[in-house]
């Protein structure tokens, strides 16, 4: 369980971090901070179409686009912000992803500032661009992009304001990387509810004196395989006495033309009951593999919830998809991606398989 004491142990180490490292290194370059204003504009967009096979839902027509724009202060300072802008429900909705100062310490060190995607596990802060993403939709462990499914997802694509570092190491061929933040954390609308429902807004604002804290290990042999193992911890009452904890294991392999994905995720949200503190646990897991046959390249891909407890009692009995998609690569970044999704909630009746169509293209 976080403290105030804690916050603000890592207030005062950042503050002396930032005074004793950036002057210096700033110091070492005072003749090259000269603006030289280097303006990119990048991004991605989508449209789509999505048909439900079962049930009385109307098929629908979609489109989206998220500009990113990168500019370079000088050869330490950059500055990148995404938007996205998507049609829901006849509307215009408009979001900022992220928008992140990085000051490059060296080449092997990077600081961060601002909103960013948090560096937890691999689908969310590398992977969920319509372009990137191999499937139409995003896994249902996620609830990003027309992802649709029986079960709650366990989380959002995870971004939040604050600061971040980043290391790199190189032994021969082996990469290893090292990401740490702290950011304002989850919340929560719903105190003295039995089972409150967790918010994870990336916000300016925070409903108590804590800071959530995380990080990434990465281990990289390229361009075969990857592993990295995530973890995040924060305080969502007003109180600071109920934690919210969540850790990852993902891995990408890569081989002759195969490409293979995979997630495990556990959440843990710890609730007040009358007999005290109780943890209500949830995990799931999503494994994805495809296959490079010229431009074409078919999918599949299956995700899993699994049963949840409350301090040992079942909550749900959990949900499965399973995934079948083919793509067609006009280029490196512009496909037509097709998919069909079988969606089962065990010991309930939906009527949500559906077909996915949509045009992925970056910019």
């Amino acid at each position: 369980m976080a403290t105030n004491r804690q916050s603000l142990r890592f207030g005062v180490l950042l503050a002396a971090g930032i005074f004793l490292v950036v002057p210096d290194l700033l110091g070492q370059n005072i003749g090259r901070i000269i603006p030289t204003n280097e303006v990119v504009l990048t991004g991605y967009g989508t449209v789509g179409w999505t048909g439900r096979t079962e049930g009385d839902k109307a098929n629908e027509f979609t489109a989206s686009v998220s500009p990113v724009f990168l500019w370079q202060f000088q050869d330490r300072v950059l500055f990148e912000a995404e938007f996205e802008f998507a049609l829901q429900e006849g509307v215009t909705e408009t979001g900022l992803e992220y928008a992140q100062i990085d000051f490059i310490a060296s080449d092997n060190v990077v600081l961060v500032a601002g909103k960013f995607l948090l560096p937890f596990g691999i689908f969310g802060p590398e992977l969920h661009p319509t372009w990137i993403n191999k499937f139409p939709t995003s896994p249902p462990l996620y609830g990003h992009h027309v992802s649709e499914f029986g079960a709650e997802p366990l989380l959002p694509i995870l971004a939040d304001v604050g600061v971040a570092g980043q290391l790199a190491l190189t032994s021969g061929r082996v990469r290893f990387g090292f990401n740490a933040y702290a950011t304002n954390g989850p919340s929560t609308d719903d105190a003295g509810v039995p089972l409150p429902e967790l918010e994870l807004p990336a916000s300016s604002s925070d409903n108590n004196t804590d800071k959530a804290f995380g990080g990434r290990i990465d281990f990289q042999l390229p361009p075969f395989i990857r592993v990295n193992v995530s973890g995040y911890n924060g305080d969502y009452d007003d109180q600071n006495t109920l934690d919210f904890t969540t850790w990852s294991v993902a891995t990408v392999v890569r081989l002759a033309g195969v490409e293979i994905v995979g997630e495990y995720i556990q959440t843990r949200q710890e609730v007040e009951e009358l007999t005290g503190i109780s943890t209500f646990k949830r995990d799931g897991l999503w494994a994805q593999a495809s296959y490079r046959i010229g431009p074409w390249e078919p999918v599949l891909r299956w995700t899993q919830i699994f049963q949840s407890d409350l301090n040992g009692v079942i909550q749900d009995e959990g949900a499965w998809q399973a995934g079948f998609g083919l793509d067609y690569w006009f280029g490196p970044s512009v496909a037509v991606m097709g998919g069909y999704e079988i969606n089962r909630e065990r010991g309930v009746e939906i009527d949500n398989d559906r077909i996915v169509v949509h045009v992925a293209f970056g910019f």
